[in-house]
């Protein structure tokens, strides 16, 4: 059986899907924007569907300065600093794995926190904005 791969800059993390989801999610809030560039493109998928091989090296920041007031925790690898998945207790069981991790990313299907979006940045056609 065939998996989606992904891992860090510096390989320390590896992440593995079943398969490579059809669509992605992008995150305009702040906090995400900081660690992504701007915005930060998500996988959403059940945990159980997710496999994080990391040799100790995952770390993780409970970010409470967030838009919604969730506690949003943010793993990273703790060598390069490479966001790999986030977790909200607005979505028990489910799993933000950072899209950015895999080489080939799916295209967004639904934008978040739109109104936080670079001035100069142009909402995605056909996307869904919320």
């Amino acid at each position: 059986m065939s998996t989606y791969q992904g891992n860090c800059i510096c390989g320390a993390v590896q992440v593995s899907l079943k398969e490579q989801p059809p669509n992605s999610l992008r995150c305009y809030c702040r906090n995400c924007g900081r660690s992504g560039g701007g915005a930060s493109i998500n996988y959403v998928v059940d945990e159980l569907n997710v496999t994080v091989q990391n040799n100790g090296a995952l770390k993780t920041f409970e970010d409470t300065q967030t838009v919604s007031g969730n506690r949003v925790l943010r793993q990273f690898c703790g060598n390069c600093g490479s966001p790999v998945v986030t977790k909200s207790p607005k979505y028990p069981g489910m799993a933000f794995i950072k899209a950015s991790l895999f080489d080939h990313i799916s295209p967004p299907s639904k934008e978040v926190f739109t109104d936080r979006r670079q001035t100069w940045e142009k909402p995605l056609k056909g996307v869904e904005q919320a």
